[in-house]
């Protein structure tokens, strides 16, 4: 809402079209198409005001300059004089900014993008309900530009709505995801995840053959649609569903739903096949297989399911039990020669059969117990991190290293992923263990940059000059050693900032994105380094795509600290307030995200809360003051003008001077 008191509000629609109304009235006319298309753009940018030139190009984009320019004036002074006739002033100018009043104007499609970040199914649910139809569906304007922009808008906004569906029909029990399931095919026919997700729930409800029914309408629709059959994913959910008896298809289904709905990825863990001839090895196999069943159980982000046969030659799983049971499998092999054992794990994505990872373990017979908890722990944290980067559809392209810097390498990485002041130390400690033993191990050097940096990002390093380099020089040594690695590229351009060098992070991070398009990461630091040179527009456009792309992963926080260092600098000083408040409640001990909770809670005149923001800093950095919190602790702004409003705002609400 953005509505203030005693201010006469105006709601703006542009799901199912284009409608203006007073919230206390009724729809407002407006004469022809221009004024409509002014507010609909308006209502769409960052603070709701836009430079004249730009609406003049984007409404008259066939007209020269000067012509653009006399026709909207006209178009405004016939605006605001439908406007004034409705008793709404809501359209503002200055210099060669025009706007809408932010605290007298309310917009659906906003309303709708903040609450699909809400995680229970009642609040996505409302969010969902303002999405009435298409995004100005129906309103053609004949000019590119606009028609242009109002065509990605309408594709993205559709998108965000099918995916939160999505997540919706999972959160809710399997008949009421069924009839969202269904909304969901009735907007988008050619949907072919939607199908599987109908699937899954019509087995989830026992109704197995309208499941199979539904694989069959998805094929005729895509094949009448496209000319192509279904994919490899959708095919393997059939197959499992046509070769399952009834009963074990309804237990293995509702478990899947089961998990689905606690939106975490499931494992299976199968019984590991002894290859040594020795039936006193299946005692081995069998505990190995437990303890790594209770050590990925400790770990809340995935459901285990464990007791499963062992997987075929073919990565597949036998005929008998190929119910719908697990995303990933988990299987592996033991081998002896003496008192030495050697084991196979593999981690195989169910759907296609490709290995995700696999990894060979060396050790002695007599230290069995030893052998199997160190087994045990590293299964953890390879898969931990594996079907993190698989989320990204990332792959690690530098080598891995001996199996000692490979575990030492993966603690580090996941203490790093913890986020706090004490794991990012930890994670510094256990990386340069990792590179005393290999030197010149990519990887292992690349852990320590982002460790370093991230560690100055929390405050838990000190901002000595030393750090910096150290983590620009191990940066720089690993994109050397492995150009084509994003992972290396987005650490490098981390460190960059670190030392204010913006410019060149923002080359590194579009190397990785060109690399790499689906890397969150990539685009999630593109976004924090455009709104920190200006390009609030671009910011957006790259901090939104790495939201959707992370899909509320471990660092999903971050993305939207990125998104709020825009909105801050675009001046969209609500946004960026609600943004920030999100940021700090997933990450409390992140002070960056909480300074500028405290500048946007200024901007906006809450000065109790930016206050209280102000004083959540200090409790945790009590040395940050107004001389070295920009730059020193947080990155500047490129423009002074952005810069010295920060520092404003921060001064504003109490942060002190030295």
């Amino acid at each position: 809402m953005r509505n203030g008191a005693g201010v006469s509000g105006s709601k703006v629609s542009l799901f199912g079209g284009f409608q203006i109304e007073k919230e206390a009235g009724g729809p407002v006319w407006l004469t022809g198409k221009r004024g409509s298309a002014i507010l609909a753009y308006l209502a769409r940018c960052p603070g709701m005001a836009a430079p004249r030139e730009r609406l003049a190009d984007l409404l008259w984009s066939d007209s020269d300059s000067e012509h653009s320019r006399n026709s909207l004036r006209q178009t405004l002074s016939v605006l605001r004089r439908d406007l004034s006739r409705a008793g709404m002033d809501i359209v503002h100018s200055r210099k060669e900014l025009i706007g809408l009043r932010p605290d007298a104007v309310r917009v659906d499609v906003e309303d709708f993008e903040t609450g699909l970040s809400a995680r229970s199914a009642p609040e996505l649910e409302t969010a969902l309900a303002l999405y009435t139809g298409p995004f100005l569906d129906g309103f053609y304007l004949g000019s590119n530009a606009f028609d242009d922009w109002a065509a990605l808008e309408r594709e993205r906004l559709l998108s965000r709505a099918l995916l939160s569906m999505e997540k919706l029909a999972r959160l809710v029990d399997a008949e009421n995801g069924l009839a969202v399931a269904d909304r969901i095919l009735a907007m988008e026919p050619t949907r072919e995840e939607s199908y599987r997700l109908k699937m899954e729930l019509l087995v989830a409800c026992g109704q197995r053959d309208k499941a199979l029914r539904t694989f069959e309408a998805c094929r005729s629709v895509l094949k009448k649609e496209f000319g192509v059959d279904v994919g490899p994913e959708t095919r393997a959910l059939w197959q499992s569903i046509s070769a399952a008896d009834v009963s074990s298809s309804k237990q293995s289904a509702n478990s899947v739903a089961a998990v689905q709905r606690l939106g975490r990825p499931s494992i299976g863990v199968a019984e590991f096949v002894n290859l040594t001839g020795e039936r006193g090895d299946d005692f081995f196999a069998k505990g190995l297989v437990h303890d790594i069943t209770t050590a990925l159980s400790e770990v809340a982000d995935y459901a285990v399911l464990s007791g499963l046969p062992p997987l075929k030659e073919d990565g597949k799983e036998s005929k008998a039990s190929a119910a719908p049971r697990a995303r990933y499998m988990l299987n592996g092999s033991i081998q002896r020669s003496g008192d030495e054992l050697r084991v196979n794990v593999q981690l195989v994505d169910a759907a296609d059969g490709h290995n995700v990872w696999a990894q060979k373990f060396d050790g002695h017979s007599e230290d069995a117990l030893e052998f199997q908890d160190r087994i045990a722990q590293a299964v953890v944290l390879a898969v931990s991190l594996e079907l993190q980067l698989t989320s990204w559809k990332v792959r690690d392209k530098s080598p891995a290293g001996t199996p000692e810097v490979r575990r030492l390498v993966n603690e580090a990485l996941m203490k790093y992923f913890e986020m706090t002041r004490d794991s990012l130390l930890v994670s510094k400690e256990l990386a340069e263990k990792a590179l005393s033993i290999a030197p010149e191990n990519a990887r292992a050097k690349r852990t320590l940059s982002i460790a370093t940096t991230m560690g100055l990002a929390f405050g838990a390093l000190p901002g000595k000059r030393e750090h910096v380099d150290n983590a620009i020089r191990l940066a720089e040594d690993a994109v050397r050693a492995v150009p084509d690695d994003e992972i290396a590229r987005c650490i490098l351009s981390f460190a960059y900032l670190r030392d204010g060098r913006i410019d060149e992070a923002i080359v590194e991070c579009r190397h990785a994105v060109s690399l790499n398009p689906s890397y969150p990461s990539g685009h999630g630091d593109l976004g924090e380094l455009y709104g920190l040179r200006g390009q609030v527009s671009e910011a957006l456009r790259e901090a939104n795509e790495a939201i959707r792309l992370g899909a509320h992963d471990v660092i999903d926080f971050w993305r939207h600290h990125g998104l709020a260092v825009a909105l801050f600098a675009g001046g969209d000083d609500r946004r960026a307030l609600e943004v920030a408040r999100r940021v700090v409640r997933t990450k409390p001990g992140f002070v960056r995200g909480a300074l500028y909770w405290a500048a946007a809670a200024s901007a906006t005149g809450n000065n109790e809360e930016a206050s209280r923001a102000i004083h959540h800093c200090l409790s945790q950095l009590p040395h940050l003051n107004l001389e070295n919190v920009c730059p020193g602790f947080l990155p500047r702004y490129v423009r002074d003008d952005h810069h010295a409003r920060f520092l404003e705002m921060l001064a504003r609400a109490g942060l002190p001077n030295s």
